[in-house]
């Protein structure tokens, strides 16, 4: 799966369109690492100030799951 901010960007927009508002970003591993290696993306997270393993992009809540390439706005 060949994913980059700009996508991500389309398909968050996208989600907020067609239902309410996002809650969580589910993304696999490698398409996080993947992602980190882009500026702007890397540049946009925010971290959690209670809990410093949970990361934000837009405001929106990152969940890691194991699954090698995967992207879903939930």
């Amino acid at each position: 799966m060949e994913i980059s901010v700009k996508q991500i960007n389309k398909r968050i927009d996208e989600f907020q369109e067609s239902s309410k508002k996002a809650s969580t970003l589910e993304i696999g591993y490698k398409t996080y690492a993947k992602l980190m290696n882009e500026d702007k993306f890397a540049d946009a997270l925010k971290k959690d100030p209670n809990n410093t393993m949970v990361r934000y992009y837009k405001d929106i809540k990152i969940k890691l799951v194991t699954e090698k390439h995967h992207f879903e706005v939930k």
